[in-house]
């Protein structure tokens, strides 16, 4: 079992703006609503008292529908690997990290140049994922484009959940038939629909538009991933000043109300069904137009999002280890290493986007082996300094004498590692000398080194050769239902 560490040391509301928060994404839920594109969906929220507009196919929830709702969502999910020493548990103010999806290019590992990505890429993220110990969930990172478009999705999920023992977040690419075969995969990767049902080792990320709309594609994947009792994560990207209030307050209610208002949906079908809350922080630059992922307002709508799901007693989605710079420079450790740390204090439960550069455009495999470090010493920042007798070393401070040194106590060997962080990657060579003699290598280097050498040496437990033949099968069959599709 991942024991995550409880973050949720640093706020950033007081418990009366929590509040208001709160009571106005009840307001505008009930109020405004959701735009919802799925008539079986709008049928089922009316049949449970939601106020639905066929004509504008806009629902209205009640706020005792939506309250209700929360009430039924488990506060506690467990998600599970091919490995059970994977499994972990996300509750009130602990953390969890891992990478995401969706990229369209990549800084190449071998030529350091730029270039578009591939399935390669996906398992090359998820090989990574499974080696480096910080890391507890997997996904893609990648687009895979060397796989017809119509069946990305399950391409990606089957070279994810070949490549890691931990547990694995898929994307909702796809409608309702292809979603069914995700599941299919999911069920014979895990060893059966009711081994599936018992350990759930994969969860779909869906991801609603902003502002206020739930896409037909999406719900079709909301409700039959649902359906199966799987845990979902429903979180949309609003951006501040474009798709989303300007103001940060308004981008939160507007965001939490578009993640709330999902699980009103999947309650209805499936009662008690794992649901992750929360969105993406996203900052337009108003000068430039870019979607910012390194800004300090996203760390703040973060920080005050978690603070919001810890009100409610609900598991949330973060968001650290990413950066808006277009190339491994200073700006993209730096920006990759604060927004980890924030949100890791902040208590995001499931920190995800570590390894994007380039505002989420390109992959770097070098900031997700650099961000597990920082994860490690982020980790023992967590854990606060212990006080008690043996820590206080009085005795060893007299025992060492005045003018002495510590190195020759048994006292200091006990304790080094446990009190300190034994750094691999940040350079702490004894001498400019001493560095140049190790061949002068930069953070880049070497972090591009440590990948390099996982991908070569670290082994993963293999999927049975029977599992990969009925995968193959499905697959087949998914491309056969997209070129019906694609006709029609």
């Amino acid at each position: 079992m991942r024991k995550g560490l409880k973050g949720g040391q640093l706020k950033i509301l007081s418990k009366e703006q929590i509040e208001d928060i709160y009571y106005a994404i009840l307001n505008v839920l009930e109020m405004h609503g959701v735009k919802i594109e799925h008539d079986k969906a709008l049928k089922l929220l009316e049949d449970a008292g939601a106020i639905v507009d066929y004509k504008s196919k806009v629902v209205k929830f009640p706020e005792y529908l939506v309250k209700e709702s929360l009430r039924k969502a488990p506060r506690r999910v467990r998600l599970c690997g091919r490995s059970k020493e994977q499994d972990f548990i996300i509750e009130g103010r602990k953390v969890f990290f891992g990478t995401s999806s969706g990229t369209t290019h990549i800084i190449d590992l071998e030529t350091g140049e730029r270039r578009k990505t591939n399935l390669q890429d996906v398992a090359n993220t998820a090989k990574l994922s499974d080696a480096l110990p910080n890391i507890d969930y997997a996904m893609g990172l990648a687009t895979p484009f060397d796989v017809p478009t119509e069946v990305q999705g399950l391409y990606e999920q089957y070279a994810i959940m070949s490549n890691t023992v931990k547990h694995s977040i898929v994307f909702a690419y796809h409608g309702a038939e292809l979603t069914k075969l995700m599941i299919k995969i999911a069920e014979e990767v895990a060893g059966g629909e009711e081994e599936l049902k018992r350990r759930a080792i994969v969860s779909m990320y869906d991801e609603p538009q902003s502002p206020l709309v739930y896409g037909e594609i999406y719900v079709e994947a909301l409700i039959e991933w649902v359906k199966r009792g799987l845990p979902v994560v429903f979180a949309p990207c609003p951006i501040t000043g474009a798709t989303a209030p300007v103001t940060l307050a308004g981008s939160i209610v507007q965001g939490m109300a578009e993640s709330i208002g999902g699980n009103v949906l999947a309650q209805l079908i499936n009662p008690g069904t794992p649901f992750i809350f929360g969105f993406v922080p996203m900052v337009m630059d108003m000068r430039t137009t870019v979607t910012s992922y390194g800004a300090i307002e996203d760390l703040m709508l973060g920080t005050a999002q978690a603070q919001l799901c810890h009100y409610l007693r609900i598991p949330m989605w973060g968001t650290g280890g990413c950066s808006d710079s277009r190339v491994l420079d200073g700006q993209a450790f730096a920006e990759a290493t604060r927004n980890l740390m924030v949100a890791a204090l902040g208590g995001q439960n499931l920190i995800h986007d570590i390894g994007y550069i380039d505002s989420a455009i390109t992959t770097s495999h070098e900031i997700l082996v650099f961000a597990d470090e920082v994860i490690g010493e982020t980790k023992l920042f967590m854990k606060g300094i212990k006080v008690d007798e043996e820590r206080l070393a009085v005795n060893e401070i007299m025992e060492a004498g005045h003018a002495g040194n510590f190195l020759k106590l048994k006292h200091t060997r006990k304790y080094f590692k446990e009190e300190h962080f034994i750094n691999e990657l940040l350079d702490r060579s004894f001498s400019y000398s001493m560095w140049m003699k190790l061949g002068a290598k930069d953070i880049v280097k070497r972090t591009r080194e440590k990948a390099l050498k996982i991908l070569k040496e670290h082994e993963i437990e293999p999927l049975p050769a029977e599992t990969r033949e009925r995968v193959e099968e499905i697959l087949k069959q998914a491309r056969e239902i997209a070129k019906v599709t694609s006709k029609n």
